[in-house]
């Protein structure tokens, strides 16, 4: 090999162990962005996809997640005790 295809070849092996030495600072970055409520860029979605077919499990995990968040609060019933307190409306549940 010539001296350009092993200048190719380190460039190629710099880059995947930079990445690899890289991946956990990029993993709690992602983390901490996720938890602060921040959306995750224009290609966010790509991952979902990724899990569909490769991981299943994880995203039927994540599908029930997302619907355990958007369930709304019960709508009370007539014969729920709630009160009137300040000008805001308690509504006592019984779990």
């Amino acid at each position: 090999m010539d001296a350009i295809a092993w200048t190719i070849l380190g460039a190629v092996g710099a880059v995947a162990i930079t990445l690899v030495a890289c991946a956990p600072a990029l993993k709690r970055d992602q983390l901490r962005r996720q938890t602060a409520g921040s959306a995750g860029g224009a290609l966010a979605g790509i991952g979902s996809g990724f899990d569909a077919v490769w991981r299943p499990s994880a995203e039927d995990a994540n599908a029930q997640w997302e619907a355990q968040i958007e369930l709304p609060a019960p709508a009370p019933s007539p014969g729920d005790g709630g009160s009137i307190d300040d000008g805001s409306i308690v509504i006592d549940l019984d779990d």
